[in-house]
């Protein structure tokens, strides 16, 4: 999977998660139902029914919902494995061998059938277990062991609610710190301005053209034809254009620099035409740019970057030096030229030497045309001028700066994009969780409910109280999740672009939209407490 693996395997944890999370829920609506069905169950179990038949019968009611939640998603999947190809970041290495096969869904059914099991055997056996004789007393509506408004009372219901908000604030860490990581790489400068500029590639591989001065004179004559195009303003030719797989190293000698021996210094070289840097607007630091007199008959100069400068020169004006890539032939450095990010935003590449394109001849070079308006209007005319010059010469990977630069980004918002999706289902699932806790702990305490209110208790003092629950269930949830992400963000450490892996700003970030999130789903049920009628509470008990 290449460098993408660690991403992949996050994406994976977090599906993990969100799983975990929605098998919380279903835990517990069936102790809930549990709860509901125990007057039934009572009857059952006292007209001779088996202990075994009666979990054998709840564990099958558990195992055929989410084996149809299971079916379900296979549906949904089928739509999502479409979209997934529909947003191709373009470098995750065997995207579209993805698809619904035997082997998804083998695993899909294992994992039905296991989570129907896992979850559904909690709540069978308690469901069991009841006091027969204060199950048949109760009027129906549940064991009055169950009956209370207290978290105390409902230990596993309020446990799972609790995993749910860990498991939530764990993925929403993530995702924060992807797309903070995100948004730093995107204000990162590229050394060059990609606005306005259409770039492809032309290989003028005939046998004719291995004569060197056929080469100077081809491409000389299309910028010639290129530059005369209505809407092109400045254009130029590069060996290995910024952000493509494109790449030109090898080892030079520079004055004044001894390597140890066995050593050799390490440089990209780039060949470029006169008005490459003006096209590409890479800033002149000191010196000049190539010119039309260096030629293949003319003194042999060289451009270096500003890393290159500053590395062996950091007090010194390097324009001037020499650098040797033939021993016997030195070479001069006539200017100096910002850094370019050649692999990517987030990636420091080597230092660069470029040559004058009239010196050094390559065949296969990338042009670059900056235009005055829309750059998508620019490529029929400039492969129009290539092809009046020698129309055997093919003219390919036509893409504008800006969209070679969007898809550098590709991985990184693909990841954002996915963990940022996990981790809003992880927080609506939440929200549900405790909305449910809490709708039943009013439910349960309906007649506690009556009693305060017959007793004149505010409305506002009862609606309080319900929001306490929820929010001692977020506090724990809250502190037992800032731990648990504080080892899934280790493991994305390598994921991240200029901010720490322990983000305070994230962290709280993540922590309040949880706690407004919960305080929300608590309102509902706090509501509702307000409204229960003392008389007809009591009366029902």
């Amino acid at each position: 999977m290449g460098n993408v693996r660690r991403a992949l395997l996050v994406l994976l944890g977090s599906v993990g998660l969100v799983l975990l999370i929605a098998c919380a829920n279903v835990a517990n609506l069936l102790l809930a139902r549990a709860a509901g069905r125990e007057k039934e169950i009572a009857i059952r179990t006292t007209l001779g029914a088996r202990w075994h038949r009666l979990v054998r019968q709840l564990l099958v009611e558990s195992i055929l919902l989410s084996f149809l939640g299971g079916a379900a998603g296979l549906l949904i999947a089928w739509w999502g494995v479409y979209l997934l190809h529909a947003i191709n970041p373009g470098n995750i290495p065997r995207l579209g061998e993805i698809g619904i096969n035997s082997g998804v869904l083998a695993f899909t059914f294992a994992v039905s059938v296991l989570t129907g099991v896992l979850f559904g055997v909690v709540p069978a056996s308690r469901a069991v277990k009841v006091d027969l004789n204060t199950a048949l007393k109760a009027g129906g509506r549940g064991s009055q062991g169950d009956v209370g408004f207290h978290l105390k009372r409902h230990r596993l219901r309020s446990s799972l609610v609790i995993v749910e908000l860990a498991f939530s604030l764990m993925l929403l860490t993530g995702a924060g710190l992807l797309i903070r990581s995100f948004v730093r790489l995107q204000q990162v400068a590229p050394g060059f301005n990609p606005d306005h500029v259409i770039t492809m590639r032309i290989a003028a591989n005939d046998p004719k053209y291995h004569d060197d001065k056929n080469v100077v004179q081809f491409f000389r004559e299309v910028g010639e034809r290129i530059a005369h195009i209505p809407g092109v303003q400045l254009q130029g030719t590069i060996s290995a254009l910024p952000l493509t797989p494109s790449v030109g190293w090898g080892s030079i000698s520079v004055e004044g620099f001894h390597p140890k021996p066995g050593q050799e210094l390490q440089v990209d070289l780039r060949l470029a035409s006169t008005d490459y840097f003006r096209a590409m607007q890479i800033p002149l630091r000191s010196g000049r740019f190539f010119s039309d007199h260096d030629t293949l008959a003319s003194q042999k100069v060289v451009v270096v970057d500003e890393k290159f400068a500053q590395r062996f020169w950091p007090h010194e004006n390097a324009a001037g030096k020499h650098v040797w890539f033939d021993p016997k032939k030195p070479m001069t450095i006539v200017g100096v030229v910002g850094t370019v990010k050649q692999y990517g935003l987030e990636t420091e590449g080597r230092i660069v030497v470029y040559f004058p394109q009239q010196q050094m001849p390559g065949n296969n070079l990338y042009v670059v045309a900056r235009g005055s308006g829309n750059p998508s209007l620019l490529p029929g005319p400039i492969v129009h001028e290539v092809h009046a010059v020698d129309r055997d010469v093919p003219v390919y990977d036509i893409h504008t700066m800006q969209e070679r630069l969007s898809d550098s980004l590709a991985r990184q918002r693909f990841a954002a994009t996915m963990l940022g999706a996990f981790a809003l289902f992880a927080l609506i699932l939440a929200a549900v969780g405790v909305y449910g806790v809490i709708s039943y702990l009013v439910a349960q305490g309906t007649h506690d409910i009556g009693v305060r209110m017959a007793l004149r208790a505010e409305p506002g003092a009862i609606a309080r109280l319900v929001v306490s629950q929820g929010m001692q269930l977020t506090v724990i949830g809250i502190a037992a999740g800032i731990l648990g992400a504080l080892a899934l963000t280790r493991a994305m450490a390598s994921l991240l672009f200029g901010i720490n892996q322990t983000d305070p700003a994230t962290f709280i970030g993540v922590s309040l939209v949880l706690a407004i999130t919960a305080v929300l789903a608590s309102i509902i049920p706090a509501r509702h407490s307000t409204q229960v009628d003392p008389m007809v509470a009591l009366r029902e008990e």
